[in-house]
C-alpha cells in the first residue's frame, strides 16, 4: 500500500471514529435527557391530577373524577391512567395502546426506555379517598430520540463525505512530490532521463527532489556521452569520414551476413574515375565535395532497395550490395546509377569515356564472400577496360534466379493456400535465466525448397504486402501458442505494417482479444524502421507498453544512427546486427565497438542479443562485450 493511501486510511478512520465516539456520547445524552423528561412528567401529572380530583372525590362525584382523568389523559401522552375509589370500590382507568408512529419497529425493540410510573394516594384530611397510578408511554421518547439522532446522523455523514474529500485533495496535493520523487526512481531504475521534477515548496522534500534532479541531469549527460562515444567508436571503425557512407569493414560484415542468410541478389563495384581526374586539376578539397555529391546521390536511388548496403571502399570506389534482385533488375538499376552520376559531373575527361563503370555479380548458390567480390571485381576490371560506358555484367551459373514480380505471386499463393513453413529458435541467455521469448523465423516452400525471410522479404516491402503478411504470422503465433503453453515467441514486424494506421488498430484489437498470451508474444521491429518511421514506432512501442507486451529492436547497430533513440523509445531488448559477428573474431576494433554498442543499450535498460554466433569460441568472446545472450548456429532454429 502507497504511503497517500496509508495515511488516507489513518485520517479517514481516525475521523470516523471521532464521530462515532462524539455520536455516541449524543445518544446517551439525549437518551437519558428524554427518559428523565418522562419521569418528571409522570410525577407532574400525578400530582396535578391528585390536586383537581381530591373536590370530586370528596363529594363522591364520579362523573366529575372520570372528566378530570380524561382531559388529563387527552393532554398528554400516557400509557395508563388507574383511579381506585377507595370508598365506593370503583376504579377509573384509561388506556394506550397505540403503536408508535414514525419510529422502525426495531428502533423500538432496542429497549431504551423503560415506561415511568408513579403512584400517590389522594386524601382529605387523615381520610383516603383513593388511589392514583400514572404511567408514562415511551412512545414519545422514541420518537423525539430517533428524530434527533436521524438528523444529527445524516449531518455526520455528509460532514464525514466533505471532510474525506478535503482531506484526500489535501493530502494527495501535499504527498504529489513524493509521487514525483516516486516516479522518477522508477524512471531513472529503468534508464529514463527525459524530465526533471518541479522544485516542491516543502523544505525536506525541495532538497531531496533538487538532489534527484541533479541525479538525473548527471546520468542523462553520462548516457548522451557514452552514447556519443559508442557512435564515434562506430564510425571510426566503419564509416568513410569522407562520403559519411560505410567503409570496407562494414560492406564486409554486411555481405558476411547476407551471405549467412542464404540471400540472393547480387553486389556492385561503383567506379568514378573522374575522382581522379578532379583531384589532379582542382585538389583534394573539390575531389572530396564531389565524393559526398555522388554519395548522396548513390543514397537517394538506392534507399528504396529493403536490406541495401551502401559503402565507399576505395578513394574513387563504392560498393553496393542489393539483396533479392535479379540480374536484370541489377542492370536497371545499374543505368540508373550511372545517369544519375553523369548529370551531377561534368566530365573532365574525353567525350566518349564513361564518368563512372559499374561491375556486376550475381550471387550463385554455396558462393562465398571471397568469391563474389572477385566475380564483382573481374566485371569492373572488364568494363573499365572496355570502356563501355555503362555496365558489365557476370551472369549466375544457375537459372533459378526468381524475380520480385514471381515473388509477388508466390507470396499471395503462399498467403491463399498457407504454404509458409515456420522455424523458431530460442535466445541463450549468458547467465542461464530464461528471460527473451524464442524468435520466430518466416519462410516459404516452393518447388520443394524452403526459401527464407531474407530472400523475398524485398518483395513484400516493394508490392506493399507487409500487413497481409504479418496478420498472417501473429495469427500462426496465437495457434502456437496456444498448442505450446509453456512457448513464449517474438515475430519480426515489416516496415509497411509499422507505418499502417490499419495495422496498428488491428494490433490493438490483437492484443485485446488475445490479451491471456500478450504476456507470451514479443514484437520485433528493424532499426530501419526508426530511422523513416520514428513516429510510427512510437505508436507502436505506446501500444505495446498499454497491453504490456515486450518489444525489442532487430538489426541493432546497424544503421550510423545516433543511439539516443534508446531513451525515448525504451525498447525492452535489442539485438545486433549481425555483420558484427562477421568479423568480430578477426577485428578487435570491431570487438571494441560492440562492446561500446551493448553498453550503450544496458544503459538504457535494454537487453542485449547478439546474432548469428556460430562458435564456442565466439560465445567466450562476446561473454566479455556487456552481451547478455546470443542466437545462431550453436542452437539451431527448429520446426513448428
Amino acid at each position: 500500500m502507497t504511503l497517500y493511501k496509508q495515511i488516507l486510511a489513518f485520517v479517514i478512520c481516525l475521523f470516523a471514529g471521532l464521530l462515532i465516539i462524539a455520536y455516541a456520547v449524543q445518544f446517551q445524552s439525549t437518551r437519558d435527557y428524554l427518559a428523565e423528561q418522562q419521569r418528571i412528567s409522570v410525577i407532574n401529572t400525578a400530582n396535578s391530577v391528585g390536586l383537581a380530583l381530591t373536590p370530586y372525590l370528596e363529594a363522591g362525584d364520579k362523573v366529575g373524577a372520570e372528566s378530570v382523568i380524561n382531559a388529563a389523559f387527552d393532554g398528554g401522552y400516557y400509557q395508563k391512567i388507574h383511579l381506585d375509589l377507595l370508598a365506593s370500590k370503583q376504579t377509573i382507568e384509561k388506556l394506550n395502546k397505540t403503536d408508535i408512529e414514525g419510529v422502525p419497529h426495531w428502533f423500538t425493540q432496542l429497549n431504551l426506555f423503560k415506561s415511568e410510573s408513579y403512584e400517590t394516594i389522594l386524601t382529605s384530611g387523615w381520610l383516603q379517598l383513593g388511589k392514583l397510578e400514572v404511567k408514562g408511554h415511551p412512545g414519545d421518547a422514541y420518537f423525539q430520540l430517533w428524530r434527533a439522532m436521524s438528523n444529527l446522523l445524516w449531518a455526520y455523514i455528509v460532514c464525514f463525505v466533505v471532510v474525506s474529500i478535503l482531506v484526500t485533495s489535501a493530502l494527495r496535493f501535499l504527498l504529489r512530490p513524493l509521487d514525483w520523487i516516486r516516479r522518477q526512481a522508477v524512471e531513472i531504475e529503468q534508464h529514463h532521463f527525459n524530465q526533471t521534477i518541479p522544485l516542491p515548496k516543502t523544505l525536506e522534500l525541495r532538497q531531496v527532489v533538487q538532489s534527484i534532479n541533479t541525479l538525473t541531469i548527471k546520468l542523462a549527460k553520462q548516457f548522451k556521452e557514452e552514447a556519443e562515444a559508442a557512435d564515434l567508436l562506430r564510425e571510426r571503425a566503419f564509416r568513410d569520414a569522407v562520403s559519411g557512407l560505410g567503409n570496407r569493414a562494414y560492406f564486409i560484415g554486411q555481405v558476411n551476413a547476407w551471405i549467412a542468410d542464404h540471400g540472393r541478389g547480387g553486389v556492385m563495384l561503383i567506379a568514378v574515375d573522374s575522382l581522379d581526374e578532379i583531384y589532379r586539376t582542382d585538389g583534394y578539397t573539390a575531389r572530396d565535395k564531389m565524393v559526398k555529391q555522388v554519395a548522396n546521390i548513390l543514397n537517394a536511388k538506392l534507399s528504396v532497395f529493403e536490406g541495401m548496403a551502401l559503402a565507399r571502399i576505395t578513394a574513387t570506389e563504392y560498393a553496393v550490395l542489393l539483396p533479392g534482385l535479379t540480374s536484370d533488375e541489377l542492370l536497371d538499376t545499374a543505368h540508373v546509377l550511372n545517369i544519375a552520376i553523369a548529370d551531377l559531373i561534368v566530365n573532365p575527361l574525353d567525350a566518349d569515356t564513361a564518368l563512372s563503370v559499374i561491375g556486376v555479380a550475381i550471387r550463385n548458390p554455396d558462393e562465398d564472400l571471397s568469391v563474389l567480390l572477385t566475380k564483382a571485381d573481374n566485371a569492373l576490371r572488364r568494363a573499365r577496360n572496355e570502356r563501355l560506358g555503362a555496365v558489365t555484367i557476370e551472369q549466375a551459373e544457375s537459372a533459378d534466379t526468381i524475380g520480385r514480380l514471381a515473388w509477388k505471386e508466390i507470396i499471395l499463393e503462399a498467403l491463399k493456400h498457407n504454404l509458409f513453413d515456420f522455424r523458431v529458435q530460442p535466445v541463450t541467455m549468458i547467465s542461464g535465466e530464461s528471460a527473451l521469448p524464442a524468435e520466430l523465423f518466416t519462410g516459404i516452400r516452393h518447388q520443394g525448397q524452403r526459401f527464407s525471410a531474407a530472400q523475398f522479404m524485398a518483395a513484400v516491402e516493394m508490392f506493399k504486402l507487409g500487413e497481409k503478411l504479418d496478420r498472417y504470422v501473429l495469427d500462426h503465433a496465437v495457434s502456437v501458442l496456444q498448442t505450446n503453453t509453456g512457448m513464449s515467441i517474438s515475430v519480426n514486424l515489416t516496415i509497411s505494417s509499422i507505418s499502417s494506421p490499419s495495422f496498428l488498430s488491428y494490433l490493438k484489437d490483437f492484443f485485446i482479444k488475445n490479451n491471456i498470451i500478450t504476456k507470451r508474444i514479443a514484437i520485433e521491429i528493424p532499426e530501419n524502421a526508426i530511422i523513416h518511421q520514428r513516429e510510427a514506432v512510437k505508436l507502436l512501442s505506446e501500444i505495446c507498453q498499454q497491453h504490456k507486451v515486450m518489444w525489442g529492436i532487430d538489426q541493432f547497430g546497424r544503421h550510423f544512427q545516433s543511439l539516443e533513440y534508446l531513451t525515448e523509445l525504451t525498447p525492452a531488448y535489442v539485438k545486433v546486427d549481425q555483420g558484427y559477428m562477421s568479423i568480430i573474431s578477426k577485428d578487435e576494433n570491431a570487438q571494441s565497438v560492440l562492446a561500446a554498442v551493448c553498453r550503450t543499450a544496458h544503459n538504457a535498460g535494454a537487453i542485449t542479443v547478439v546474432t548469428r554466433v556460430e562458435s564456442q569460441e565466439q560465445v567466450e568472446l562476446i561473454n566479455q562485450l556487456f552481451v547478455d545472450g546470443y542466437q545462431g548456429i550453436v542452437q539451431p532454429a527448429r520446426d513448428i
